[in-house]
């Protein structure tokens, strides 16, 4: 199985592979699997993410600087030795392997995927962000999140 969301990475002129088109974002959401009863929220501005935070989330506030407060629950960091990058054609040779960037076969990404597709059909309302991964406007990448 091909990581589905490696064929939507676009890759730097550098790189001497071709560089694959993001999908439209109603494609990118007939290929994930969602279960689409629920609104999705595409690139809501700011405003919109505070007010629903405010609404649905238990415990959030503003803070006196304008930040939002927010419970992450027991875990609120992410340790760098929980990364996980899924060997396969498009990353075999351009990821540095070893303590930061562990394999992760297709198979474990298979059943990742699936639980994690699982938890969101079951969520009320869903947020879509499309940004970029990185600065510098030579190397960037479009991302979905």
């Amino acid at each position: 199985m091909v990581c589905p969301y490696s064929q939507a990475v676009q890759r730097s002129p550098r790189m001497q592979r071709s560089t694959p088109r993001i999908p439209s974002f109603e494609q990118s959401l007939n290929q994930t699997g969602l279960a689409q009863r629920q609104p999705i929220e595409r690139n809501a501005p700011l405003a919109r993410l505070y007010e629903d935070a405010l609404h649905y989330e238990p415990g959030t506030a503003i803070s006196s600087t304008g930040a939002l407060i927010a419970r992450s629950g027991a875990k609120t960091g992410r340790s760098p030795r929980d990364k996980r990058v899924a060997e396969e054609a498009s990353t075999v040779d351009d990821v540095w392997w070893g303590p930061v960037n562990k394999k992760l076969s297709e198979e474990s990404f298979a059943v990742n995927a699936q639980t994690a597709l699982d938890y969101l059909n079951t969520r009320d309302r869903l947020y879509v962000f499309d940004g970029f991964a990185g600065w510098d406007t030579r190397y960037r990448i479009k991302v979905r999140v």
